[in-house]
């Protein structure tokens, strides 16, 4: 593991901004994951939705839209570092 802090930009969207009172923050890499070299987007879910109830529900609701690098991705999609993380509330209307 490399020394020094790894980090990414996360960001919050419309309802999950509101709701969780955050709009742009950084996450260490590091407080992710230790065991592994890899980091996805269902890590770093995991790790947010431990900041209590409220990001546990934002977090996994159905449809929620996760952006890296401002395109739509998986949970299974590797993040590195100086990656921005977003997060979108589920799209409605059809």
């Amino acid at each position: 593991m490399a020394s020094g802090s790894v980090s990414i930009t996360i960001k919050l969207f419309s309802a999950l901004r509101e709701a969780l009172g955050e709009s742009e923050f950084q996450l260490n890499l590091a407080d992710v994951s230790e065991a592994s070299s890899q980091v996805d987007v269902a890590a770093i879910k995991k790790l947010l939705s431990q900041r209590g109830a409220d990001w546990k529900e934002a977090l996994n609701q159905p449809n929620l839209v996760h952006a890296l690098n401002h395109k739509v991705v998986f949970v299974d999609a590797v993040v590195s570092e100086g990656d921005e993380l977003a997060f979108f509330p589920p799209m409605t209307g059809g």
